[in-house]
């Protein structure tokens, strides 16, 4: 038995020491919500998730509907690459209703962040974002509705389909170009002809 306690106790203090502990993400309180913090994201908006992608090389796509748009620019559909592996990762599932802060991670290529200003619209139970936020759904989109206002959603132009004819060749271009041919190939029998 004290054998065990030894071996017990050796193992323990091998584990604290081997460096792997895990580390959870940690997020502090967001400061109040003003325009500065407003400032910091590229595109604000409230949108339900249609759809997300798998996770590939730690990362996964939200496709959003957009609802409202706060600020920036964007169509009534986009997409939303975040986290799906670290410790920081996030979790969205389809049907839900965010409110998404967004910063450009490349040209047009929207991503957001676990310790960002993003939440979820949390219908029953307890709400983590009021913790974090310090503001309810419904405060902070009343803020962003008397800050920002509501912005126009960018709409996708149809190109217009350009009308396509079938376009040939008058009766004495046909008869011009069979013509040519055929010169073309009598010239190069005659060259075949002459090789030894």
């Amino acid at each position: 038995m004290n054998s065990m306690k030894r071996f017990g106790t050796i193992a323990l203090l091998l584990f604290l020491l081997s460096g792997n502990r895990a580390e959870a993400c940690k997020c502090s309180d967001h400061l109040s919500l003003d325009k500065a913090q407003c400032d910091l994201y590229d595109v604000i908006f409230t949108g339900k998730l249609d759809s997300v992608s798998v996770c590939h090389s730690g990362y996964a796509t939200g496709y959003f509907s957009v609802q409202s748009l706060y600020k920036g620019k964007c169509y009534e559909q986009v997409s939303v690459r975040f986290d799906c592996e670290s410790d920081c990762q996030m979790s969205l599932l389809k049907d839900e209703q965010w409110l998404v802060y967004a910063r450009y991670y490349q040209y047009n290529g929207l991503g957001i962040e676990f310790c960002s200003r993003c939440r979820k619209h949390v219908l029953s139970g307890d709400d983590f974002y009021l913790a974090l936020n310090h503001l309810s759904w419904d405060e902070e989109i009343s803020y962003l509705d008397k800050a920002l206002g509501k912005h126009t959603l960018l709409k996708k132009e149809e190109p217009a389909l350009k009308e396509r004819k079938l376009i040939q060749p008058s009766a004495y271009w046909k008869l011009g170009l069979l013509l040519i041919s055929v010169v073309c190939l009598l010239v190069i029998f005659h060259f075949v002809k002459k090789l030894p």
